[in-house]
């Protein structure tokens, strides 16, 4: 039974139960687990939260490091690469000493006679991975 309760704050969720056991653990878990992973991007001079799962890829150009979303929208972000690359969840992954891409976008991959990967996202951009990060791009999409 869910019981709407209209005095919760906004995106609060109770739960009533008479004993706890080992499900309601997983429960509670898999809730906690759905919490939106985001990260702090700069547009101007204002801060702003930006969910990770609008991000299609950080990248970094002229010593500052980007966020790139859905919708074409850019952020600054304070963090370095290589600190993203060890903090964000599976799904994004190193392509280049310059880029990290969040596969969910992905809509191609081609592989060029050169070695390289050609990235392809639904958005209708591209990148492309370096041979030094091919073996790591293979092995997260297998």
């Amino acid at each position: 039974m869910v019981k709407i309760i209209q005095g919760l704050s906004p995106n609060t969720v109770e739960l009533g139960v008479r004993n706890k056991d080992s499900q309601i653990d997983k429960i509670i878990s898999f809730i906690k687990g759905q919490e939106v992973a985001r990260i702090v991007g700069k547009k101007g001079d204002r801060n702003q939260y930006v969910p990770l799962d609008i991000c299609v890829s950080f990248y970094a150009n002229q010593k500052k490091v980007y966020v790139s979303t859905v919708d074409q929208a850019t952020f600054t972000v304070n963090n370095r690469l290589y600190e993203l690359a060890d903090n964000l969840p599976r799904n994004f992954v190193r392509i280049s000493n310059n880029e990290i891409i969040n596969l969910n976008f992905v809509s191609e991959f081609q592989l060029s006679k050169s070695g390289i990967i050609l990235i392809y996202f639904k958005n209708g951009t591209q990148t492309s991975s370096s041979r030094r990060y091919l073996k790591q791009v293979k092995e997260r999409l297998i």
